[in-house]
């Protein structure tokens, strides 16, 4: 894991942001959230909440009408291009509709974003074959993914925006197209991630995620926060 990010602040410090899209959707409106370093927090919600315009906000995909989306200390509205760049190699993105590239294998999709931060080839392989094994795939190893499944499709996603180990993770939906033994060796991924230091923003409606656990969630409905459930009550604020 790289180590741009400091240790002394959030991780991600929203603050009072706002997106609207023409004409005049308001996704999210006013809103505050900071997530601490090595923290995993569910973002919960029904369709149209606004969490995947969040996650998009978080990760500089788009950028807030209003307000200041601060990620490792960075404000993103004025950060530059080569340095997002440099920002996004530290950040797992798990897509709902996953971005794969479909005449590739699963293998060599998962492979990407360790080859991009130039990662030793074997230490590569070694890496892609414990992901699938985790989310027994294994078999589709040499197969291109426009030919899996849906839910086979998701777990290469997630596989993918796991591979390096990434500071942050976001994931929008991960279990969406899951059976439950599928969506449980997710989540054991996921938790495994956050044990050796990952920080991660889960959006999702499946609550057996998240149901008797002590992570933090918020909901979003309509662009706002309405319930707020933690141990550790870090700020939320509709102002």
């Amino acid at each position: 894991m790289l180590k741009l990010f400091p240790d002394d602040r959030p991780l991600v410090d929203i603050v009072k942001a706002t997106k609207v899209y023409p004409p005049d959707i308001v996704a999210v409106q006013n809103i505050s959230l900071a997530v601490a370093k090595g923290e995993l927090l569910f973002l919960t919600g029904m369709s149209g909440a606004g969490k995947t315009t969040l996650l998009k906000l978080i990760c500089a995909i788009e950028q807030p009408t209003k307000g200041v989306i601060e990620v490792g200390g960075r404000d993103l509205a004025k950060t530059g291009s080569a340095e997002i760049q440099q920002l996004r190699q530290e950040i797992g993105v798990v897509y709902q509709d996953f971005k794969l590239l479909p005449k590739l294998n699963a293998a060599q999709n998962i492979a990407m974003p360790m080859e991009v931060a130039y990662r030793d080839q074997r230490e590569i392989n070694s890496r892609v074959d414990e992901l699938l094994a985790i989310l027994k795939m294994t078999h589709k190893r040499e197969i291109q993914t426009g030919k899996l499944s849906r839910g086979e499709q998701q777990r290469v996603a997630i596989a993918r925006a796991a591979a390096n180990s990434p500071a942050l993770l976001l994931a929008d939906e991960p279990t969406g197209n899951l059976d439950q033994d599928s969506a449980n060796l997710v989540m054991d991924l996921f938790e495994q991630l956050n044990r050796e230091g990952t920080t991660l923003i889960i959006a999702s409606h499946d609550e057996s995620l998240y149901r008797n656990s002590d992570y933090r969630r918020v909901q979003l409905e309509h662009g706002l926060f309405t319930n707020h459930s933690s141990p550790r009550q870090l700020p939320l604020i509709n102002q």
